[in-house]
């Protein structure tokens, strides 16, 4: 617990390597946050300057005594927790991922289509979101994120063709993000968890 101000503890969120990762769900999960991703994870590449966005959302129901008229207790009844970017990278696997089409796991190539059904079932993937600052690296672990909702493609000559979208955080087990903390010398990683089932107040 901190006992005093620290200024060491003020972070910037600047990009560790390409800094953002998905795989399909059931890869492995990272254990720490220094630990280089095998192939499986592939980078989504370049996203806006504003970088990635974490939105919390609760709902929460108070217990108000017989004998007064303010809550004594606070129970939070639901969470849900969603990533926010806009890809600048404009690709076939990107693409899939904005419109909500499977991805392709095969190698890449130069000459590719993409058919937008409307009947696609819903694509579940996993993502990771790797930060450094000073000495200190974090490492945001989502194991399952499904599209929730995707901005405008504008198809302009005077900027990126940018992919704006949200991906809800779906529940893994109780677990809807991990986040890995780790600064020079440490000799453990420290862990926490984003989880739907917190105790209430």
């Amino acid at each position: 617990m901190a006992t005093a101000l620290n200024p060491n503890d003020v972070l910037i969120g600047t990009a560790e390597g390409p800094g953002i990762y998905m795989a399909p769900v059931g890869t492995a999960p990272p254990t720490d946050s220094t630990t280089a991703l095998p192939a499986t994870w592939s980078t989504l590449g370049y996203l806006s300057e504003d970088g990635v966005t974490l939105s919390q959302d609760t709902t929460s129901a108070d217990i108000i005594p017989w004998q007064g008229r303010s809550p004594v207790r606070s129970m939070i009844t639901a969470r849900e927790l969603a990533m926010e970017m806009v890809m600048i990278e404009f690709n076939q696997q990107n693409l899939a991922v904005y419109f909500g089409m499977p991805v392709n796991t095969g190698v890449p190539t130069s000459t590719w289509a993409l058919d937008v059904i409307s009947t696609a079932p819903t694509q579940v993937y996993s993502f990771v979101i790797d930060v450094s600052d000073l000495n200190v690296k974090l490492r945001y672990y989502i194991p399952r994120g499904s599209l929730s909702d995707a901005g405008d493609l504008v198809i302009t000559d005077s900027g990126a063709m940018a992919l704006p979208i949200t991906m809800k955080c779906l529940d893994d087990n109780g677990t809807l993000l991990s986040i890995m903390y780790t600064t020079d010398g440490d000799e453990g990683v420290s862990l926490k968890q984003v989880k739907t089932t917190v105790p209430s107040a």
